[in-house]
Protein backbone atom coordinates (compact mmCIF):
# COMPACT_ATOMS: atom_id res chain seq x y z
CA UNK A 1 0.00 0.00 0.00
CA UNK A 2 1.42 3.37 -0.97
CA UNK A 3 2.15 5.98 1.62
CA UNK A 4 -0.31 8.76 2.33
CA UNK A 5 0.04 11.72 -0.01
CA UNK A 6 -1.76 15.02 0.21
CA UNK A 7 -3.98 16.53 -2.43
CA UNK A 8 -1.64 19.48 -2.68
CA UNK A 9 1.14 17.57 -4.37
CA UNK A 10 1.91 19.11 -7.72
CA UNK A 11 0.60 17.12 -10.61
CA UNK A 12 -0.33 14.08 -8.54
CA UNK A 13 -3.29 12.79 -6.59
CA UNK A 14 -3.71 9.90 -4.25
CA UNK A 15 -5.58 7.10 -6.02
CA UNK A 16 -8.67 7.42 -3.86
CA UNK A 17 -8.47 11.12 -3.07
CA UNK A 18 -11.48 13.09 -4.17
CA UNK A 19 -10.97 15.80 -6.82
CA UNK A 20 -12.46 19.21 -6.26
CA UNK A 21 -15.55 18.36 -8.33
CA UNK A 22 -16.16 15.34 -6.11
CA UNK A 23 -15.94 17.09 -2.73
CA UNK A 24 -19.70 16.93 -2.27
CA UNK A 25 -19.70 13.20 -2.86
CA UNK A 26 -16.70 12.73 -0.58
CA UNK A 27 -18.46 14.73 2.14
CA UNK A 28 -21.51 12.51 1.74
CA UNK A 29 -19.40 9.36 2.05
CA UNK A 30 -17.69 10.57 5.22
CA UNK A 31 -20.99 11.82 6.69
CA UNK A 32 -22.67 8.47 6.06
CA UNK A 33 -19.74 6.68 7.69
CA UNK A 34 -19.92 9.03 10.68
CA UNK A 35 -23.65 8.47 11.10
CA UNK A 36 -23.16 4.74 10.64
CA UNK A 37 -20.53 4.62 13.37
CA UNK A 38 -22.82 6.53 15.72
CA UNK A 39 -25.69 4.20 14.84
CA UNK A 40 -23.48 1.23 15.74
CA UNK A 41 -22.68 2.89 19.07
CA UNK A 42 -26.42 3.30 19.64
CA UNK A 43 -26.99 -0.39 18.87
CA UNK A 44 -24.38 -1.30 21.47
CA UNK A 45 -26.07 0.83 24.13
CA UNK A 46 -29.42 -0.84 23.42
CA UNK A 47 -27.90 -4.34 23.54
CA UNK A 48 -26.05 -3.49 26.75
CA UNK A 49 -29.21 -2.11 28.36
CA UNK A 50 -30.99 -5.38 27.63
CA UNK A 51 -28.10 -7.62 28.68
CA UNK A 52 -27.20 -5.90 31.96
CA UNK A 53 -29.17 -5.19 35.10
CA UNK A 54 -30.01 -1.49 35.61
CA UNK A 55 -27.24 -0.98 38.19
CA UNK A 56 -24.60 -2.61 35.95
CA UNK A 57 -25.79 -0.70 32.90
CA UNK A 58 -25.56 2.55 34.83
CA UNK A 59 -21.94 1.66 35.61
CA UNK A 60 -21.15 0.94 31.95
CA UNK A 61 -22.89 4.10 30.72
CA UNK A 62 -20.96 6.24 33.19
CA UNK A 63 -17.64 4.65 32.12
CA UNK A 64 -18.47 5.23 28.44
CA UNK A 65 -19.21 8.87 29.21
CA UNK A 66 -15.78 9.18 30.84
CA UNK A 67 -14.31 7.51 27.73
CA UNK A 68 -15.81 10.24 25.57
CA UNK A 69 -14.18 12.88 27.73
CA UNK A 70 -10.85 11.02 27.64
CA UNK A 71 -11.07 10.88 23.85
CA UNK A 72 -11.18 14.66 23.46
CA UNK A 73 -7.37 15.04 23.17
CA UNK A 74 -7.54 12.53 20.32
CA UNK A 75 -10.18 14.70 18.61
CA UNK A 76 -7.87 17.68 18.91
CA UNK A 77 -5.08 15.52 17.53
CA UNK A 78 -7.18 14.54 14.52
CA UNK A 79 -7.99 18.19 13.78
CA UNK A 80 -4.39 19.37 14.11
CA UNK A 81 -3.06 16.42 12.08
CA UNK A 82 -5.47 17.03 9.22
CA UNK A 83 -4.63 20.74 9.12
CA UNK A 84 -0.86 20.25 9.22
CA UNK A 85 -0.74 17.40 6.71
CA UNK A 86 -2.96 19.37 4.36
CA UNK A 87 -0.23 22.01 4.22
CA UNK A 88 2.51 19.56 3.21
CA UNK A 89 3.25 18.07 -0.21
CA UNK A 90 3.71 14.38 0.29
CA UNK A 91 6.39 15.04 2.90
CA UNK A 92 7.21 11.67 4.47
CA UNK A 93 9.09 13.44 7.26
CA UNK A 94 5.96 15.37 8.22
CA UNK A 95 3.97 12.14 8.07
CA UNK A 96 6.39 10.41 10.45
CA UNK A 97 6.33 13.37 12.87
CA UNK A 98 2.52 13.37 12.91
CA UNK A 99 2.51 9.61 13.49
CA UNK A 100 4.95 10.02 16.36
CA UNK A 101 2.73 12.74 17.83
CA UNK A 102 -0.21 10.32 17.81
CA UNK A 103 1.82 7.71 19.68
CA UNK A 104 3.17 10.25 22.17
CA UNK A 105 -0.26 11.67 22.96
CA UNK A 106 -1.82 8.21 23.13
CA UNK A 107 0.72 6.96 25.65
CA UNK A 108 0.37 10.14 27.72
CA UNK A 109 -3.43 9.94 27.89
CA UNK A 110 -3.30 6.21 28.65
CA UNK A 111 -0.83 6.64 31.53
CA UNK A 112 -2.89 9.52 32.93
CA UNK A 113 -5.95 7.29 32.74
CA UNK A 114 -4.24 4.56 34.78
CA UNK A 115 -3.20 7.12 37.40
CA UNK A 116 -6.79 8.32 37.75
CA UNK A 117 -8.32 4.84 38.13
CA UNK A 118 -8.65 5.01 41.97
CA UNK A 119 -10.33 8.43 41.83
CA UNK A 120 -12.64 7.29 39.04
CA UNK A 121 -13.68 4.16 40.91
CA UNK A 122 -14.53 6.28 43.95
CA UNK A 123 -16.38 8.96 41.96
CA UNK A 124 -18.59 6.47 40.13
CA UNK A 125 -18.99 4.07 43.06
CA UNK A 126 -17.64 1.19 40.97
CA UNK A 127 -17.81 -2.26 42.64
CA UNK A 128 -14.32 -3.05 41.27
CA UNK A 129 -11.66 -1.06 39.43
CA UNK A 130 -11.43 -3.55 36.54
CA UNK A 131 -13.72 -1.59 34.25
CA UNK A 132 -11.77 1.62 34.86
CA UNK A 133 -8.50 -0.20 34.10
CA UNK A 134 -9.81 -1.43 30.74
CA UNK A 135 -11.09 2.09 30.05
CA UNK A 136 -7.59 3.50 30.57
CA UNK A 137 -6.07 0.83 28.32
CA UNK A 138 -8.60 1.62 25.58
CA UNK A 139 -7.43 5.24 25.39
CA UNK A 140 -4.14 4.33 23.67
CA UNK A 141 -5.46 2.48 20.59
CA UNK A 142 -8.41 4.85 20.29
CA UNK A 143 -6.06 7.85 20.19
CA UNK A 144 -3.97 6.11 17.53
CA UNK A 145 -7.07 5.43 15.41
CA UNK A 146 -8.07 9.09 15.49
CA UNK A 147 -4.53 10.08 14.60
CA UNK A 148 -4.72 7.83 11.52
CA UNK A 149 -8.10 9.36 10.69
CA UNK A 150 -6.45 12.78 10.78
CA UNK A 151 -3.72 11.58 8.40
CA UNK A 152 -6.32 10.30 5.93
CA UNK A 153 -8.42 13.44 6.28
CA UNK A 154 -5.45 15.72 5.68
CA UNK A 155 -4.43 13.66 2.64
CA UNK A 156 -7.92 13.84 1.17
CA UNK A 157 -8.31 10.06 1.21
CA UNK A 158 -11.97 10.18 2.09
CA UNK A 159 -12.93 6.67 1.10
CA UNK A 160 -10.20 5.21 3.29
CA UNK A 161 -11.26 7.58 6.06
CA UNK A 162 -14.85 6.36 5.76
CA UNK A 163 -13.77 2.73 5.77
CA UNK A 164 -11.56 3.18 8.85
CA UNK A 165 -14.41 4.96 10.65
CA UNK A 166 -16.77 2.06 9.93
CA UNK A 167 -14.14 -0.56 10.83
CA UNK A 168 -13.59 1.17 14.17
CA UNK A 169 -17.31 1.56 14.87
CA UNK A 170 -18.28 -1.97 13.88
CA UNK A 171 -15.27 -3.41 15.72
CA UNK A 172 -16.26 -1.71 18.97
CA UNK A 173 -19.80 -3.04 18.56
CA UNK A 174 -18.67 -6.62 17.92
CA UNK A 175 -16.00 -6.52 20.62
CA UNK A 176 -18.28 -4.92 23.18
CA UNK A 177 -21.16 -7.33 22.55
CA UNK A 178 -18.77 -10.30 22.61
CA UNK A 179 -17.47 -9.10 25.98
CA UNK A 180 -21.03 -8.83 27.30
CA UNK A 181 -21.93 -12.32 26.11
CA UNK A 182 -18.72 -13.92 27.40
CA UNK A 183 -18.09 -12.00 30.61
CA UNK A 184 -21.50 -10.47 31.33
CA UNK A 185 -20.06 -7.34 32.94
CA UNK A 186 -19.14 -3.74 32.06
CA UNK A 187 -15.44 -4.61 32.44
CA UNK A 188 -15.76 -7.47 29.94
CA UNK A 189 -17.51 -5.17 27.44
CA UNK A 190 -14.68 -2.63 27.69
CA UNK A 191 -12.09 -5.39 27.30
CA UNK A 192 -13.77 -6.45 24.05
CA UNK A 193 -13.87 -2.85 22.82
CA UNK A 194 -10.17 -2.42 23.65
CA UNK A 195 -9.30 -5.50 21.61
CA UNK A 196 -11.32 -4.18 18.67
CA UNK A 197 -9.60 -0.78 18.93
CA UNK A 198 -6.18 -2.44 18.71
CA UNK A 199 -7.29 -4.19 15.49
CA UNK A 200 -8.67 -0.91 14.09
CA UNK A 201 -5.41 0.84 14.95
CA UNK A 202 -3.46 -1.76 12.96
CA UNK A 203 -5.86 -1.24 10.04
CA UNK A 204 -5.30 2.52 10.28
CA UNK A 205 -1.54 2.07 10.17
CA UNK A 206 -1.87 -0.03 7.00
CA UNK A 207 -4.37 2.39 5.44
CA UNK A 208 -1.98 5.31 5.91
CA UNK A 209 0.91 3.47 4.26
CA UNK A 210 2.63 2.12 7.39
CA UNK A 211 4.19 5.44 8.46
CA UNK A 212 7.34 5.52 10.58
CA UNK A 213 8.28 7.71 13.53
CA UNK A 214 10.31 10.92 13.71
CA UNK A 215 11.13 13.61 16.24
CA UNK A 216 10.05 17.24 16.29
CA UNK A 217 6.52 16.67 17.59
CA UNK A 218 6.26 19.66 19.93
CA UNK A 219 4.49 22.01 17.50
CA UNK A 220 1.86 19.49 16.44
CA UNK A 221 1.30 18.32 20.00
CA UNK A 222 0.75 21.90 21.12
CA UNK A 223 -1.71 22.51 18.28
CA UNK A 224 -3.60 19.35 19.19
CA UNK A 225 -3.90 20.36 22.83
CA UNK A 226 -5.10 23.86 21.93
CA UNK A 227 -7.71 22.44 19.56
CA UNK A 228 -8.91 20.13 22.32
CA UNK A 229 -9.64 22.94 24.78
CA UNK A 230 -13.07 23.94 23.53
CA UNK A 231 -13.95 20.36 22.57
CA UNK A 232 -13.14 19.12 26.07
CA UNK A 233 -15.49 21.62 27.67
CA UNK A 234 -18.30 20.57 25.38
CA UNK A 235 -17.62 16.86 25.93
CA UNK A 236 -17.81 17.43 29.68
CA UNK A 237 -21.10 19.27 29.31
CA UNK A 238 -22.50 16.64 26.93
CA UNK A 239 -21.94 13.82 29.42
CA UNK A 240 -22.05 15.65 32.74
CA UNK A 241 -25.68 14.88 33.59
CA UNK A 242 -25.09 11.14 33.13
CA UNK A 243 -22.03 11.22 35.39
CA UNK A 244 -23.88 13.28 38.01
CA UNK A 245 -26.77 10.82 37.90
CA UNK A 246 -24.38 7.95 38.59
CA UNK A 247 -22.74 9.87 41.44
CA UNK A 248 -25.81 11.27 43.22
CA UNK A 249 -28.71 8.93 42.46
CA UNK A 250 -29.33 5.33 43.54
CA UNK A 251 -27.98 2.66 41.18
CA UNK A 252 -31.36 1.70 39.71
CA UNK A 253 -32.33 5.33 39.17
CA UNK A 254 -29.02 6.11 37.47
CA UNK A 255 -29.61 3.12 35.20
CA UNK A 256 -33.00 4.49 34.16
CA UNK A 257 -31.46 7.90 33.56
CA UNK A 258 -28.77 6.25 31.40
CA UNK A 259 -31.42 4.63 29.20
CA UNK A 260 -33.28 7.94 28.91
CA UNK A 261 -29.98 9.58 27.96
CA UNK A 262 -29.95 7.37 24.83
CA UNK A 263 -32.78 9.60 23.58
CA UNK A 264 -30.57 12.62 24.24
CA UNK A 265 -27.75 11.07 22.24
CA UNK A 266 -30.06 10.23 19.32
CA UNK A 267 -31.32 13.82 19.14
CA UNK A 268 -27.72 15.04 19.34
CA UNK A 269 -26.21 12.56 16.84
CA UNK A 270 -28.75 12.77 14.01
CA UNK A 271 -28.01 16.36 12.86
CA UNK A 272 -24.20 16.04 13.12
CA UNK A 273 -23.84 16.08 9.33
CA UNK A 274 -25.21 19.64 9.25
CA UNK A 275 -22.23 20.96 11.20
CA UNK A 276 -19.76 18.88 9.19
CA UNK A 277 -21.02 20.26 5.87
CA UNK A 278 -21.58 23.88 6.92
CA UNK A 279 -18.56 24.42 9.18
CA UNK A 280 -16.25 25.67 6.34
CA UNK A 281 -18.86 28.30 5.41
CA UNK A 282 -18.62 29.79 8.89
CA UNK A 283 -15.07 31.03 8.21
CA UNK A 284 -16.12 34.21 6.38
CA UNK A 285 -18.69 36.84 7.24
CA UNK A 286 -20.89 36.40 4.17
CA UNK A 287 -20.97 32.63 4.38
CA UNK A 288 -21.61 32.69 8.10
CA UNK A 289 -24.50 35.14 7.84
CA UNK A 290 -26.23 32.76 5.44
CA UNK A 291 -25.14 29.36 6.71
CA UNK A 292 -25.54 29.70 10.46
CA UNK A 293 -29.27 30.61 10.49
CA UNK A 294 -29.98 27.81 8.02
CA UNK A 295 -28.00 25.32 10.09
CA UNK A 296 -29.73 26.36 13.31
CA UNK A 297 -33.13 26.11 11.61
CA UNK A 298 -32.36 22.66 10.20
CA UNK A 299 -31.10 21.28 13.52
CA UNK A 300 -33.90 22.94 15.48
CA UNK A 301 -36.55 21.66 13.08
CA UNK A 302 -35.28 18.10 13.23
CA UNK A 303 -35.06 18.31 17.01
CA UNK A 304 -38.63 19.61 17.25
CA UNK A 305 -39.87 16.62 15.24
CA UNK A 306 -37.93 14.21 17.46
CA UNK A 307 -39.18 15.89 20.63
CA UNK A 308 -42.77 15.78 19.43
CA UNK A 309 -42.41 12.13 18.42
CA UNK A 310 -40.98 11.24 21.81
CA UNK A 311 -43.83 13.06 23.54
CA UNK A 312 -46.35 11.10 21.47
CA UNK A 313 -44.71 7.79 22.36
CA UNK A 314 -44.81 8.89 25.99
CA UNK A 315 -44.24 6.37 28.76
CA UNK A 316 -43.59 3.56 26.23
CA UNK A 317 -40.31 5.17 25.07
CA UNK A 318 -37.96 3.78 27.73
CA UNK A 319 -39.38 0.21 27.75
CA UNK A 320 -39.04 0.27 23.97
CA UNK A 321 -35.33 1.04 24.27
CA UNK A 322 -34.20 -0.78 27.38
CA UNK A 323 -36.96 -3.22 28.23
CA UNK A 324 -39.69 -3.46 30.85
CA UNK A 325 -37.31 -2.68 33.73
CA UNK A 326 -37.11 0.98 32.70
CA UNK A 327 -39.55 3.88 32.64
CA UNK A 328 -41.33 3.46 35.96
CA UNK A 329 -40.06 6.77 37.35
CA UNK A 330 -39.89 9.11 34.35
CA UNK A 331 -43.16 8.02 32.75
CA UNK A 332 -44.16 10.29 29.87
CA UNK A 333 -41.51 12.95 30.64
CA UNK A 334 -39.00 11.36 28.24
CA UNK A 335 -39.56 14.19 25.74
CA UNK A 336 -37.32 16.32 27.99
CA UNK A 337 -34.35 14.22 26.92
CA UNK A 338 -35.10 14.73 23.21
CA UNK A 339 -35.31 18.47 23.81
CA UNK A 340 -32.02 18.34 25.72
CA UNK A 341 -30.27 16.58 22.83
CA UNK A 342 -31.61 19.18 20.41
CA UNK A 343 -30.35 22.08 22.51
CA UNK A 344 -26.93 20.44 22.84
CA UNK A 345 -26.76 20.05 19.05
CA UNK A 346 -27.60 23.74 18.67
CA UNK A 347 -24.99 24.63 21.30
CA UNK A 348 -22.39 22.66 19.34
CA UNK A 349 -23.18 24.67 16.21
CA UNK A 350 -22.75 27.88 18.20
CA UNK A 351 -19.41 26.57 19.49
CA UNK A 352 -18.30 25.86 15.90
CA UNK A 353 -19.28 29.42 15.03
CA UNK A 354 -17.26 30.72 17.98
CA UNK A 355 -14.21 28.73 16.92
CA UNK A 356 -14.55 30.03 13.35
CA UNK A 357 -14.64 33.63 14.61
CA UNK A 358 -11.83 33.13 17.15
CA UNK A 359 -14.30 33.92 19.94
CA UNK A 360 -12.48 32.94 23.12
CA UNK A 361 -15.69 33.51 25.09
CA UNK A 362 -17.20 30.47 23.36
CA UNK A 363 -14.83 28.18 25.25
CA UNK A 364 -15.38 30.12 28.48
CA UNK A 365 -19.15 29.84 28.05
CA UNK A 366 -19.04 26.05 27.62
CA UNK A 367 -16.88 25.51 30.70
CA UNK A 368 -19.02 27.95 32.70
CA UNK A 369 -22.18 26.07 31.70
CA UNK A 370 -20.69 22.79 32.93
CA UNK A 371 -19.69 24.41 36.22
CA UNK A 372 -23.15 25.91 36.76
CA UNK A 373 -24.83 22.57 36.07
CA UNK A 374 -22.58 20.77 38.54
CA UNK A 375 -23.20 23.39 41.26
CA UNK A 376 -26.97 23.40 40.80
CA UNK A 377 -27.16 19.60 40.87
CA UNK A 378 -24.99 19.52 44.01
CA UNK A 379 -27.36 22.01 45.65
CA UNK A 380 -30.41 19.93 44.69
CA UNK A 381 -28.75 16.79 46.06
CA UNK A 382 -27.77 18.52 49.32
CA UNK A 383 -31.32 19.78 49.85
CA UNK A 384 -32.96 16.46 49.00
CA UNK A 385 -34.66 17.76 45.85
CA UNK A 386 -32.64 15.89 43.24
CA UNK A 387 -34.61 13.49 41.07
CA UNK A 388 -34.42 12.12 37.54
CA UNK A 389 -36.60 14.92 36.24
CA UNK A 390 -34.96 17.76 38.19
CA UNK A 391 -31.53 16.61 36.95
CA UNK A 392 -32.72 16.48 33.34
CA UNK A 393 -34.47 19.84 33.74
CA UNK A 394 -31.29 21.44 35.07
CA UNK A 395 -29.30 20.15 32.08
CA UNK A 396 -32.04 21.41 29.75
CA UNK A 397 -32.03 24.93 31.21
CA UNK A 398 -28.22 25.13 31.14
CA UNK A 399 -28.09 24.02 27.48
CA UNK A 400 -30.79 26.53 26.58
CA UNK A 401 -28.89 29.34 28.28
CA UNK A 402 -25.71 28.33 26.41
CA UNK A 403 -27.53 28.51 23.07
CA UNK A 404 -29.03 31.89 23.97
CA UNK A 405 -25.69 33.41 24.95
CA UNK A 406 -24.13 32.02 21.77
CA UNK A 407 -26.81 33.69 19.67
CA UNK A 408 -26.21 37.00 21.43
CA UNK A 409 -22.46 36.79 20.81
CA UNK A 410 -22.96 35.86 17.16
CA UNK A 411 -25.18 38.89 16.61
CA UNK A 412 -22.52 41.18 18.08
CA UNK A 413 -19.67 39.60 16.11
CA UNK A 414 -19.91 41.10 12.65
CA UNK A 415 -16.36 40.57 11.39
CA UNK A 416 -15.15 37.02 10.96
CA UNK A 417 -11.42 36.35 10.48
CA UNK A 418 -10.37 34.50 7.37
CA UNK A 419 -8.59 31.19 7.78
CA UNK A 420 -4.84 31.57 7.76
CA UNK A 421 -2.64 29.70 5.34
CA UNK A 422 -2.02 26.90 7.84
CA UNK A 423 -5.72 26.34 8.24
CA UNK A 424 -5.99 27.84 11.72
CA UNK A 425 -8.18 30.78 12.65
CA UNK A 426 -6.00 33.71 13.75
CA UNK A 427 -6.69 35.33 17.06
CA UNK A 428 -8.11 38.86 17.03
CA UNK A 429 -5.38 41.33 16.24
CA UNK A 430 -3.07 38.63 14.84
Amino acid sequence: MSAVRTNTARGRRSPDAAPSSGLLGATAVVSIAFLGANALAYVFTVVAARQLAPAAYGELAALLSVLLVGSVPASGLQTATALRLGGRRGNTGALARLHATSLQLGVTVCVLGFLLVPALADLLHLPTATGALWLAALLLPQTMVQGYQGLLQGAGQYRRLAMLTLVFGSGKLVGGVAGLLIGGSPAAALAGMCTAAVVASACGWLATGRPGLAGGTRATLGAALRAAGALLGFAVLLNLDLILARHHLPADASGEYAVAAIITKIAFWLPQGVGVVLLPKLADADGRSRALPLALAAVGGLGAVLTLGTALVGAAALPLIGGAAYGGTLGSATWVFAALGTLLALAQLMLFSGIATADRLATVAVWSAAAVEAVVVQFLAATGRLSLLSLAGTALLVAGALVATGLLRSRRGRDVPVLAADGMVPAPGA
